[in-house]
Parts: C-alpha cells; sequence; structure tokens
C-alpha cells in the first residue's frame, strides 16, 4: 500500500537534486498560476451566478495562494544553483497576488484589506531581494517593472486612506442626515414645507470640493458649499442641464443613474448605522413613489408602458444595490477617491505595467539557449551552477515564463476595460458633462456620442437578476452524505450541508413577478404603514371564514412562509395531475433526468408543468407568480434566515421542528404521487379540528389543511389565490432590522428581498405589522426585569431624541453581537420571540 505521507515528504524534502527542486518550484509556480486564473475567471461570473459557492472558493483559494507565493519566494531565494527566470517568476508571482487581492472581498475600509496590502509591499520588497542575490540578464525592464509594481502598491494604501476620508465615500454618512436636515429647513423658509417630494438638493458628486464644520452649541456637522459649481445634485441634473444627452427626449438611463446613486448614499447611512431625519424620510419617499414605482393610477396604463416602467423602476433598484455592492466588497471607491483623474492616474498605471511586462517578455528571448542534445529529453545543464530544464530542445523555462507573462497582461487589460465601463465612470461622466465643463465645449455631439457608448456595454451589468429556489417536499428526505465526509476531510473548507437542506436551480426573475410586486408596493405605500388585508381572501364573506386562521392567525413569519409553500407545492401536484402529468416516478430518478436534461439539452424546467403547453393565459401568470415566490421564500427561510423579520433562533427551530415531522410521515413515500396521497389524507383527518386544533397541529399538516381547502375552489381562483398571498406575503417578510444581514448578502450579489427591504426603508417602513407583538404580549409580560430595564431606557433616549426637535440628528451606534448581528433602537436586545415562538395558548409541534 502506498504511503502518502512518505510520497509527499519525498516530494518536499528528499528529492534535494538540483534537477528535483527546479521541478518542484516550476510545478508550484505553475499551480499558484492557475489558482490566480480561476479566481481571476470567477470573479467576472461572481455578481452573475450569484453563487455563495463561487464567494467560498474564491476566499479559500486566495488564502492558499498566499501562502504557496510565500513559500515559493523563500525557496527561490535558499535554491543551490541558479536560474535567471527566478526574479522574474518572483515579481510576476507578487504582482498576480497584489493586483487579485480585491477578490477576496474585502472592501477599502476593511482592515483586512489594509493588512493585505502591506503584506503586498513587503513580498515585493522580497522580490527586490531576490533580484539583487541572483544573475540577471534583463536588468533594466525587470528593475523597471518592480519599481512600477512597488510604487502602485504605495499608491493602493494611500488612495486607501484618502478614499475613507473623502466627503463622497467613507465621510459621506457623517454629514448627509445634517445636509439634508438644513435643506428641508431652507425649503420651509421659502416656502416649499408641503413640498415633500422634492429632492432637487440631494447630493450626487462634488461633496470632496466642499468643506464641513462643526456648529455650536449642538456640535453637529454643517455641510459648507464652497464651490457651487462643482457640487451635482439630482435637481441641477434634472434642470440646468440643456445639454441634448440629458434633455427629456433622450433616455433617462443617465438620469436613473444619478437617482440611484443618491438613494445609494442614503442607504450607507442605514448600513452604517445612522439615523436620517424623518422629513428626509418623507421627501425620499415621494421621490420613490413620484420618479420609480409611480402611483396605482399607473396600473391603468397600457401594457408597453407599463412593462417599461417596471423595468426602469427594478434598474434604479438594481443599480442602486450595485454601488453599495461596489463601495463595501470592491475597490472601486480607491480607483475613483478623485473621481476620473484617479481614474486615469489608474489606466495610466496599467498601461506602464503593461508595456514594461512586454518589454521583460521580449527580453526573455535572449535568454541563453540551452546546448541540444539528442540522448536525452530532459537535461540538467550545469554552466557556473545555472540550471535549466529542456524538453525536446525546447526550453521550457522560457515557455512558462512566457505564459505568466501574458496573463499578466491580459489581466492588466481587463482590469483597464472594467473600470472604463463600470457604473461608477458612467455616473462621472454624466456629472461631467452636468458641470459645464470641458465636456460641454463641443456643441458637434461627439461628446454626447461618445457617452452614450459606454452605455452601450454590458460588461457592468449590475444585477445578476436571478432568485433562488426550495421546494420543501422534494428536498425534506435530502441526506448529503458526501458533503458531509468531504467537510471533514477538508477540516471545515467545503460549505457544510445539512439534512433537508437542498437548494434548486436559481431562475431569472419572471417579468410578471416584478410586475406583482411593483403593483402589490404601488398600492401598500398609499398610506403609512403595510396594510394587512387581500380583497381576494376578504370577500366573499366565506371565503374569509375559510381562510382566516392560515393568514391572520400565525404568529411568525416562518410558520405563515412553511404553510402556505406546502400548500403551493401540494396545488401544483394536483395541476400536474390535471394535465396529465406522471408523477408516479422516484424522486431520486426525477432528479437524475432534470440534470441530464438541464445539461444535456441546455435547458431546464423549473417547475412541475410546461408552462408554455399547458396552461395560458392568467392561469399561466398566476401559476408562475405563486410557484416562483413560494420557492424563494421558502429559499430565505432555509439559506437566508437573518432577512427575515423573525428572531434570529425562530426560523431554524421551526424548520427542523417540521422537517423532523415531515420525515416520519414520508419516509416511505419515494415519487410526488406517494407524498400528495399521504399528505392529502393527513389533510383531510385534520380539518375536522376547530379553529383553536388547527393552529395546534404541526405546520406540515397545516400546509395539508390549507391545500384541501385551496383545492375545494376552482382552479383560476385558486391560483388567483395563492398569486396574491405570495405578492403579498413578500412584501411583508422584506421590512427587517437587521441591515447587516443584507449587507453580508451582498457579498455574494445580493437577493431580490434586499431591493424591496431598500425601497421600502426609503419610505420609511422597517417592520410589517402582519406579524404583531401584541400577539404575545402575555409572553413578553414574564420577560426578565433587566430586559425590560434596557427597553425601557432605549424608549427614554427615542423620546430625548424626538425632544430636540429636527435640529438634531441621532446616531443608531448598534451593539454588535456574537453572530454579528446589530441591535438598534428598534429591535431589543433579545427578541422576546426568541424564547417563545407561540403564545401560550398555541403550540408548534
Amino acid at each position: 500500500m502506498v504511503d502518502v505521507r512518505a510520497v509527499v515528504a519525498s516530494w518536499f524534502v528528499m528529492l534535494q537534486e538540483d534537477i528535483y527542486v527546479l521541478i518542484r518550484i516550476e510545478s508550484l509556480v505553475a499551480l499558484v498560476t492557475m489558482m490566480f486564473l480561476a479566481m481571476f475567471i470567477m470573479d467576472i461570473f461572481r455578481y452573475q451566478n450569484h453563487s455563495s459557492t463561487i464567494t467560498t472558493i474564491i476566499e479559500t483559494v486566495d488564502g492558499l495562494s498566499n501562502h504557496i507565493v510565500v513559500y515559493l519566494l523563500g525557496a527561490m531565494q535558499s535554491a543551490g544553483f541558479k536560474n535567471p527566470l527566478f526574479p522574474v517568476w518572483a515579481v510576476v508571482l507578487v504582482s498576480l497576488r497584489g493586483s487579485l487581492g480585491y477578490l477576496s472581498g474585502f472592501g477599502f475600509m476593511d482592515r483586512n484589506r489594509q493588512v493585505t496590502e502591506f503584506a503586498g509591499v513587503i513580498q515585493l520588497m522580497t522580490a527586490g531581494v531576490l533580484n539583487g542575490t541572483r544573475a540577471l540578464e534583463f536588468t533594466k525592464p525587470l528593475w523597471s517593472l518592480w519599481a512600477i509594481l512597488t510604487l502602485r502598491s504605495l499608491y493602493r494604501i494611500f488612495a486607501q486612506h484618502m478614499a475613507a476620508e473623502s466627503l463622497w465615500h467613507g465621510r459621506s454618512s457623517e454629514f448627509l442626515p445634517e445636509y439634508l436636515q438644513k435643506s428641508v429647513t431652507e425649503g420651509n423658509q421659502h416656502g416649499r414645507s408641503n413640498d415633500l417630494g422634492n429632492s432637487d438638493n440631494y447630493l450626487v458628486y462634488g461633496e470632496s470640493k466642499q468643506k464641513i464644520s462643526i456648529q455650536r452649541p449642538q456640535y453637529s456637522l454643517q455641510f459648507q458649499v464652497t464651490d457651487p459649481d462643482s457640487l451635482i445634485t439630482l435637481g441641477k441634473i434634472r434642470s440646468e442641464c440643456s445639454g441634448p444627452l440629458l434633455s427629456f427626449s433622450s433616455s433617462s438611463i443617465y438620469k436613473d443613474m444619478s437617482v440611484a446613486f443618491s438613494l445609494s448614499s442614503l442607504l450607507r447611512c442605514r448600513l452604517e448605522d445612522v439615523q436620517l431625519n424623518s422629513v428626509s424620510i418623507s421627501r425620499t419617499r415621494g421621490l420613490i413613489i413620484s420618479d420609480i414605482i409611480g402611483d396605482p393610477c399607473v396600473d391603468r396604463e397600457v401594457e408597453p408602458a407599463r412593462v417599461a416602467r417596471v423595468v426602469r423602476a427594478f434598474k434604479i433598484l438594481e443599480l442602486e444595490l450595485a454601488f453599495v455592492r461596489d463601495y463595501f466588497y470592491t475597490l472601486y471607491p480607491v480607483v475613483f477617491w478623485k473621481g476620473l483623474c484617479s481614474l486615469s492616474l489608474s489606466i495610466l498605471q496599467s498601461i506602464a505595467t503593461f508595456s514594461v511586462a512586454l518589454w521583460l517578455a521580449v527580453d526573455i528571448r535572449e535568454v541563453k539557449k540551452l546546448p541540444q542534445k539528442k540522448a536525452n529529453a530532459q537535461e540538467l545543464l550545469k554552466d557556473n551552477r545555472i540550471v535549466a530544464l529542456q524538453v525536446g530542445g525546447q526550453n521550457v523555462d522560457v515557455i512558462i515564463t512566457w505564459m505568466f507573462m501574458f496573463f499578466m497582461m491580459f489581466k492588466e487589460v481587463w482590469e483597464m476595460v472594467t473600470y472604463l465601463l463600470s457604473n461608477w465612470t458612467r455616473l462621472l461622466l454624466v456629472c461631467k458633462y452636468g458641470q459645464n465643463q470641458c465636456f460641454r465645449i463641443m456643441k458637434t455631439g461627439f461628446i454626447e456620442d461618445l457617452i452614450s457608448s459606454f452605455f452601450a456595454s454590458n460588461i457592468a451589468d449590475p444585477w445578476h437578476g436571478r432568485m433562488d429556489q426550495y421546494e420543501f417536499l422534494q428536498s425534506c428526505t435530502y441526506k448529503p452524505t458526501l458533503w458531509k465526509m468531504a467537510h471533514i476531510a477538508t477540516l471545515g473548507k467545503t460549505p457544510k450541508k445539512f439534512d433537508g437542506k437542498q437548494t434548486g436551480d436559481a431562475i431569472k426573475i419572471p417579468q410578471c413577478v416584478k410586475e406583482a410586486v411593483l403593483k402589490e408596493l404601488r398600492l401598500e405605500l398609499t398610506g403609512p404603514q403595510l396594510c394587512t388585508g387581500i380583497p381576494i381572501l376578504t370577500h366573499p364573506q366565506i371565503r374569509f371564514e375559510r381562510y382566516k386562521w392560515a393568514w391572520f392567525n400565525l404568529s411568525k413569519c416562518s410558520q405563515s412562509i412553511l404553510v402556505w409553500h406546502i400548500a403551493t407545492s401540494l396545488c401544483e401536484i394536483k395541476l400536474a395531475q390535471d394535465k396529465d402529468i406522471d408523477l408516479s416516478k422516484s424522486s431520486f430518478l426525477h432528479s437524475v433526468w432534470s440534470f441530464l436534461k438541464k445539461w444535456v439539452c441546455c435547458s431546464s424546467q423549473p417547475f412541475l408543468i410546461y408552462e408554455n403547453t399547458s396552461l395560458e393565459g392568467q392561469l399561466q401568470t398566476n401559476y408562475r407568480i405563486a410557484n416562483s415566490l413560494s420557492r424563494y421564500c421558502a429559499y430565505l427561510l432555509v439559506f437566508w434566515s437573518e432577512l427575515l423579520p423573525d428572531s434570529f433562533i425562530v426560523p431554524d427551530m421551526i424548520f427542523d421542528k417540521t422537517l423532523e415531522y415531515a420525515c416520519e410521515k414520508l419516509d416511505d413515500c419515494d415519487s410526488k404521487r406517494c407524498r400528495y396521497n399521504t399528505l392529502m389524507a393527513l389533510g383531510q383527518e385534520a380539518m375536522q379540528d376547530s379553529e383553536d386544533g388547527r393552529l395546534n397541529r404541526n405546520i406540515v399538516e397545516q400546509g395539508a389543511m390549507l391545500a384541501n381547502d385551496l383545492i375545494n375552489e376552482n382552479e383560476q381562483d385558486r391560483w388567483e389565490i395563492l398569486a396574491g398571498v405570495w405578492t403579498k406575503l413578500f412584501v411583508h417578510i422584506a421590512p427587517s432590522c437587521n441591515a447587516e444581514a443584507h449587507k453580508r448578502s451582498l457579498k455574494s450579489g445580493g437577493e431580490l428581498i434586499t431591493l424591496i427591504w431598500a425601497l421600502l426603508w426609503h419610505c420609511g417602513i422597517e417592520k410589517s405589522n402582519m406579524w404583531n407583538e401584541d400577539r404575545t404580549s402575555e409572553s413578553n409580560a414574564q420577560t426578565p426585569q433587566e430586559n425590560n430595564t434596557e427597553t425601557r431606557n432605549t424608549q427614554i433616549i427615542e423620546e430625548k431624541d424626538n425632544e430636540k426637535g429636527p435640529e438634531t440628528s441621532t446616531f443608531r451606534r448598534g451593539r454588535r453581537s456574537k453572530n454579528g448581528h446589530t441591535d438598534t433602537e428598534d429591535q431589543a436586545p433579545m427578541d422576546n420571540g426568541a424564547r417563545n415562538i407561540m403564545p401560550p395558548s398555541r403550540t408548534t409541534n
């Protein structure tokens, strides 16, 4: 039997001959370069694919590659022979490691980012020592490349500091609340107190050229406009830009990008725990309603206009989320810390690096050619202790080095293209155009065509536009044995998977889902808070009595999601049976067939029914809305429960209990038809209970009871009810106090619910009354005294802040808990729902 440890030991320790040392170094250099290439490719598709697995792989490879680079620098320095390409490999590896450091997902304000940059400088110094102690046959290009890379690393450290101190980036949240409050006060003085939709003073660009000061006696930050011409606001872009590019007849994408960036600045205040003035929130709400989603009257527009409005609204929300993601998890703020000037400097650095790398690649041809010998295909040459590897008369070292140099130059070109076609460059071009500077001197339309060309590329798509799916009845018997073994074997590097938690394929967000959600938001935002009623469930009265328990009487968000999700899945199976679709295949065979069909035929069917052939009209639309949102909300419950309004521990407890009961009842069921028959029988038996008896049943039984009620409806009404319920439910689960969780989700691209959460926060809605705490008043009365005291202290602080009036704004500095979440005044130190999932009169089995 092969001793693996002995083989590894012989590879790294025993084989000390020069030829084996060289092969080992070349192999590791090739390996780490391939790792860099894999990181580079995965990062391109990280946000488009919306996969947390890609993010995990990038972080793992990033840490492993750093250790390999450090080992290689030491190995090449301590080698007992000379190779003229060792210094080249060292410089190229350190360059790739430093330039790909942004793939680790750290933002420019993150301490880990600063440590990474300093480590890159130290590694470059080590490469410089290697250059000085090894024989060089191309001194000038190599030392020039080393100098440029060292200066770039030092510049990034400087740029990070400047971005952190910039009023446009790092310090934006410090003065923005006071600035908005001051603009409201000035509006009141000019008789515009009732103009809540006036957002002309919202900032877009130019804050860095202004000043801030501390005003006493309130000791509040005051934003002083010292250069009005350089300050770009939404009002200036809307009205003062008379050029054809921003005229009313032109495309609105330029103005929409400005609105999105302005909203992203406000959203960063929430993510950095800064509270805005209530009047400012009212004005933002007016901006959302008037300029983005529209009022309920727009639902009467013709279909093309209505669809265009939906596309535009989601585009603005996606751009807003993309700007926030770039701020926290990329180096774009570092590249654009000084606007187009700092961008130009970064482009010049890439051009210089590319030129010197090309110069070095050409000079490498002059490396002394190895003597030709026919006896051996591989030869070890010792000429003044210079060792090189030759295969078939070709210098392998030179070929490998050329491959490294090509990758390095391609990376520089891609980096320049990415920066030039990014949303930040597009935004700055529009702002510069609006400043009436050199961009508008030429009246021939050349500048307008140039700016328009930057918007024509799709390389900077703001968002992936996908929603993940999870089906409980399909996944409840899932056992990831191999994944668990891989997790143990890799010491936790492989993500751990749990029983019953198998994600489905992510789908593109259907247009009908966007329209339904936006329509629901228009109705909800007509009042100060979200309303809980659904017209289709309240009329006629007999329908209200039938579904009241499932909509109004479930006390937790997680309960509502699982009950309605199970009922929707059973209704889908019923519809498939009515369409004569065979559901007798085992779940395993069905999964294998779906996998093969997806990868062989390049197509996937996310639902049981082929919509285009079996369903028509409004039934098809409602079926797609209900199933998409049902499976997405279930996915959030299982994999992103911190994004839901429930307490942090409640969703997991409810899911675990439901999964345990489902596995017990469905253990012998291997097909959808069998599971459907079993659950429907359970539901019919449980329907004999009273309303209180239904609420005491397990969630699986509750879902089956609800499915029995829904199946008694005719087909059209059944799916109309499900589509309406899921649209309403999705909007109600979006508001939550856990902004930190939404911020973390941006690392892998962000979630659809984060778009709606941000929009509702802009409108001043941070929670839904559907799961009101009054239902748990009895359990709240049993809360320990110390927690009640802390809650009262929080209320006293709020009352004092309110007494100060609009002249001051408060900061919500939350306490960081062990699991990374932040407690604010909107959230008690420990949610009582975590102690009592249900009121005392009800239980969750």
